[in-house]
């Protein structure tokens, strides 16, 4: 109510200045004693860490006090590591806040440990920097009512330590189980044809044991995708970082791609740290219907690409964050068949 009298007094006046030719400054000192928005900075976190970048978190809340609508662009951030500038931004996504009434918006704002790498000269030598972020929440003031500024500008100082980190992600010790002729036996007798439930399954597991060789095969007994057998796979995933902030994680829920052809997915608990490198275990198995023409040539070349997704939770120092953080990751390369 007492607002309602204020925001009515102020615009009769503003109807009287341009009726009676008031003086500005007496305007002026009504629209200075006009309640103002304001906002809370309710929450700044880390969200998730990958690889390759960190991704911040944090809640904006505006108390719009006018009896209209408000409707913010964005919020300004300008950011900086050990206090060397790194970039500035407007975060896209612009939100409204409801006449009288508060909204609370959240904001990701990511960082890449390229962009901190070209800054920071001895980034390798690193465990934890300081990131610093200014971030400016501009809020637009209706322009219905005379006297008042364009906008009103609150700063926040936002600070947070991040792992320096600098990934190298391989495959190794890579090998096959050759599937037994029982193994191949079982699955002709799985399938559904009688034609596939009649071949010789010794044959057929002496195809597979050349084909997983490398070796050429002169005449096909089937076809790889015509039975569903299979093969026992095994790998490291092998994660070093080059830099010094400390990794670690008792699981990992992933994907690995063989030039591009989906292989296996699972997750592992068979986890190894040798100082800043981690290695995971992986034993699994996937179908000979994963045996394509481009699978094939990297049994028979001995080195292929790969591509492996994964994700998982790690704790950080408490000093550095109070709770565990998403880790998740896509890394590619090459790697040999043992």
């Amino acid at each position: 109510m007492i607002f309602m009298r204020w925001f009515v007094s102020i615009a009769l006046a503003a109807v009287c200045a341009s009726c009676f030719g008031w003086e500005m400054p007496k305007l002026n000192k009504i629209a200075e004693a006009a309640p103002k928005p304001t906002a809370t900075m309710e929450r700044f976190d880390i969200k998730q860490i990958s690889l390759r970048d960190i991704t911040f978190t944090f809640d904006v809340a505006v108390h719009n006090p006018y009896p209209v609508a408000l409707t913010l662009d964005g919020v300004d951030l300008d950011l900086s590591v050990e206090k060397q500038p790194l970039f500035k931004t407007t975060t896209s996504k612009g939100f409204s806040v409801a006449a009288k009434g508060k909204q609370t918006s959240s904001f990701d704002v990511t960082l890449t440990y390229g962009s901190i790498m070209k800054i920071i000269a001895d980034y390798s030598a690193r465990d934890y920097l300081v990131c610093d972020i200014d971030a400016l929440v501009k809020i637009p003031l209706p322009k219905v009512i005379a006297g008042l500024p364009p906008s009103v500008n609150l700063p926040f100082k936002l600070s947070q330590k991040i792992p320096a980190i600098k990934p190298k992600v391989s495959i190794a010790n890579f090998a096959v189980t050759m599937p037994t002729e029982s193994d191949v036996r079982a699955a002709l007798t799985e399938s559904t044809s009688a034609q596939l439930k009649a071949v010789d399954a010794k044959k057929a597991q002496g195809m597979f044991a050349s084909l997983l060789s490398g070796k050429p095969v002169a005449a096909p007994v089937i076809k790889p995708a015509d039975i569903d057998l299979k093969i026992k796979v095994l790998f490291d995933i092998v994660l070093e970082n080059q830099a010094k902030a400390p990794i670690d994680f008792s699981s990992l829920s992933f994907q690995f791609f063989i030039n591009s052809n989906a292989m296996v997915a699972g997750e592992t608990s068979s986890i190894e740290k040798r100082g800043n490198t981690i290695v995971m275990h992986v034993v699994n198995e996937f179908s000979s219907k994963s045996l394509s023409t481009s699978v094939l040539s990297v049994f028979k070349s001995g080195t292929g690409a790969f591509t492996v997704t994964g994700s998982t939770t790690m704790d950080l120092p408490p000093a550095v964050l109070s709770h565990p953080v998403k880790l998740s990751f896509s890394e590619n390369g090459s790697f040999k068949v043992r």
